[in-house]
């Protein structure tokens, strides 16, 4: 079943260095586009890096137009596919309760 454990600052730092280069086109990117000016949307780039340190996506850049693409990482994807399987099964009772 889904289960989120910690994440050590190694393993965050590890993922960070990952997708160093892409981070860093990243946030030129959306500085230039304004995200950082604008409160809800700077709380969800927040939110994308906090899961590029879990290592739950991972980007592409396209070198054409140097922007970053970011999607699931194959492993979460099958994390989240498991946890749809089980909210779908006859045993989970929906909410609100």
């Amino acid at each position: 079943m889904f289960h989120q454990d910690e994440i050590s600052f190694t393993d965050a730092k590890k993922n960070v260095n990952k997708q160093g280069l892409h981070i860093l086109h990243d946030i030129v990117s959306a500085f230039q586009k304004g995200v950082f000016d604008d409160p809800s949307q700077s709380a969800l780039y927040c939110n994308m890096l906090a899961c590029i340190c879990e290592g739950k996506i991972e980007g592409k850049m396209d070198e054409e137009s140097m922007d970053v693409f970011w999607s699931l990482t194959p492993a979460y994807q099958e994390q989240l596919d498991s946890l749809k399987e089980a909210l779908a099964s006859k045993n989970v009772v929906a909410g609100p309760w």
